[in-house]
């Protein structure tokens, strides 16, 4: 195995152990090469991780301090309301990175109390971070060094933490004049207000006051602001996940966990696979708060229109553990020159249908723009000018120019998912098609400025996986609901543009990729993503060969299992009506799930019935 390699898996590795901590298995985690280690609160999102893109060689220091920012990160997700901390941070930069720095602490300090592993993670991503901004060289205080010196200093109080040498260092030089400041017994009153919040930021505005850190209109608190701030109790997961967590520190799975953390730090030659099963081990906690989120909605919570909980679709479909999901991106499942390969030989197979697209593709095209119906306003002061009537004003002179403008187009704005099944019966002609088709309708929607996601749905393993280890290692309990690991893959965001994504299609060619189909889980997970969004149209196109076959489900559960979920999840889909929901079968009977299907003999008839089929939906 090569470096690169090496540095992919260990990628995968933190990306599961931050979903897991958060306890959000939805969470985008992005490598930036911009993100470096000073990290600000205010610019991330609920629902979103930035990590920094590892060394091309990683030592040990390296993995430690990569770990430490990873925990950060899911803490940060787990623990902490942008919302709330928003509105409560005040205007003034300096006093903003030390109200910062103050949550930072607090967050990390919540997620560490219990875990000997995450607090070496977080001492080494400490440590790096004074190492390369020079605190271990300082001789006297500097004023932009406090927000680094608090955090360190109250991470270490409210945690009982000691302090790398680098950072102590720093702390030293401020630590004299803070306690000056503040006086006596203000750690007692963080810590109390610790699994707080809103109680925290109160506690840091006091003190950055007493630093005289605040003034003028940041300076003002009343009991208004505070409730206006909180006005649903929204602190209350945090509140909870403590009290989840007290709760487990008697449990052997709590035991296990810390072992799990500890063990981390060890170099060995399977550290990948350690990464992942400390990603399980803290899913594992974090299955007891969850059972109001969604696991597959990835942009916004849709709690009101969600036909299961986390653990159950339908009314009979359950599944045993979602703990080895993934949604992941196309380019996470192959290196950038494996894509360029894989969709060189996609367009080699397809040189042949080159003309049928370019026909597809401007037919589709025709038929989109005429709906949408243009118009000129004549007789205006202003505009365009009107020549067809510069006739009469030759003939006479005393006549005024006129101008004409073109009236607002009324066309709905439009967002199209295409959901492709890429299941093992799917490998070969009809995999390939369904890729081209894919590829004509991303570009051709993208000249009418309609917005396109490309998806699709697998497993991670053949018969079961992870999820049927963990079933057979519980004594096989009897009707375990789904038994396997689900795959979800992003080939193409609504908002990437496609000369981004085109390479991402090739990955439908990989050798392995394509194995079993899970349906319904996948259309719960592709509506999610549509009813996020804020396009006024939204059309979901399913493309699958067959009904959902799972060997390891079916094996050891009513044989219609997958069927009745996908009837349950479709009946939903279409009686809420926010979306269009339509399919297309390749040598496949759909239409008696799907209302709106047709059904194709041969999936070189795919392309013909993909335009045909949207063109109705937009004739609707």
């Amino acid at each position: 195995m090569n470096n690169s390699d090496d540095i992919e898996q260990f990628k995968d590795a933190q990306a599961a152990t931050l979903r897991a901590l958060a306890g959000k298995k939805t969470v985008e985690v992005q490598y930036s090469p911009a993100e470096t280690i000073s990290k600000k609160l205010s610019i991330q999102t609920d629902n979103r991780a930035r990590l920094s893109i590892p060394p091309i060689k990683l030592d040990q220091k390296d993995k430690d301090a990569a770990r430490g920012e990873t925990d950060a990160e899911g803490l940060r997700l787990k623990y902490h309301n942008a919302k709330l901390h928003l509105n409560r941070a005040p205007k003034d930069d300096r006093a903003k990175a030390v109200y910062d720095a103050m949550e930072t602490a607090r967050i990390e300090s919540l997620g560490s109390n219990g875990y000997d592993g995450i607090k070496q993670n977080l001492n080494a991503s400490l440590e790096k971070k004074c190492t390369q901004l020079g605190y271990h060289q300082l001789q006297s205080r500097r004023n932009d060094t406090l927000a680094d010196a608090l955090h360190a200093l109250v991470r270490s109080e409210l945690s009982g933490t000691p302090l790398p040498e680098n950072a102590e260092h720093l702390v030293d030089l401020w630590k004299d004049w803070i306690n000056e400041k503040l006086g006596d017994n203000w750690q007692n009153r963080l810590m109390h207000a610790s699994h707080n919040q809103s109680a925290f930021a109160q506690e840091s505005r006091n003190i950055m006051r007493r630093l005289e850190l605040l003034s003028g209109e940041d300076g003002e608190d009343t009991e208004e602001n505070s409730e206006q701030d909180n006005p649903d109790n929204i602190d209350e997961p945090s509140e909870q996940s403590n009290e989840q967590q007290d709760q487990d520190q008697d449990t052997d799975e709590q035991d296990t966990t810390d072992e799990s953390s500890d063990e981390s730090q060890d170099t060995n030659p399977d550290e990948s696979e350690g990464e992942q099963d400390l990603a399980s081990e803290h899913q594992d906690q974090q299955d007891s708060h969850q059972e109001n989120q969604d696991d597959y909605q990835d942009q916004a919570e849709i709690k009101s229109d969600t036909p299961h909980k986390e653990t159950s679709h339908g009314t009979t479909y359950t599944i045993y553990t979602a703990q080895y999901d993934e949604i992941i991106k196309a380019e996470d499942l192959a290196d950038t020159e494996e894509l360029y390969r894989l969709r060189a030989l996609l367009d080699k197979q397809l040189t042949h249908m080159q003309p049928l697209i370019a026909k597809l593709a401007n037919r589709l095209q025709r038929k989109l723009l005429a709906r949408q119906q243009r118009s000129w306003l004549f007789d205006l002061e202003e505009g365009y000018l009107d020549t067809a009537r510069l006739a009469r004003v030759i003939a006479n002179p005393s006549i005024p120019l006129t101008f004409k403008q073109e009236k607002e187009t009324e066309f709905k704005d439009t967002i199209v998912t295409l959901l492709l099944d890429n299941s093992g019966s799917m490998r070969g002609r009809p995999i390939t098609i369904a890729a081209m088709c894919a590829d004509i309708l991303a570009r051709t929607l993208e000249r009418c400025a309609i917005k396109v996601e490309i998806l699709g749905f697998t497993t991670r393993s053949w018969k079961g996986g992870k999820s049927r280890d963990l079933w057979i290692a519980n004594s096989r309990p009897d009707l375990p609901g789904r038994l396997n690991d689900l795959r979800h893959i992003i080939y193409k965001s609504a908002d990437q543009p496609m000369r981004r994504a085109r390479k991402n299609l090739g990955l439908m060619l990989k050798e392995g990729l394509l194995k079993e189909n899970i349906d319904g889980e996948a259309l719960v997970w592709a509506y999610n993503r549509l009813a996020a969004r804020s396009e006024e149209r939204k059309i979901l196109m399913v493309i699958s060969d067959g009904a959902p076959v799972d060997d390891s489900t079916l094996s050891v559960n009513p044989a219609n299992i997958l069927e009745e979920d996908l009837r349950h999840v479709i009946n939903w889909i279409e009686t809420i009506g926010k979306v269009d929901l339509t399919a297309i079968g390749i040598g496949h009977d759909v239409t008696r799930y799907y209302e709106r299907a047709i059904k194709i003999s041969d999936a070189s008839d795919l392309g013909e019935a993909l335009i045909t089929n949207l063109s109705e939906l937009f004739e609707k």
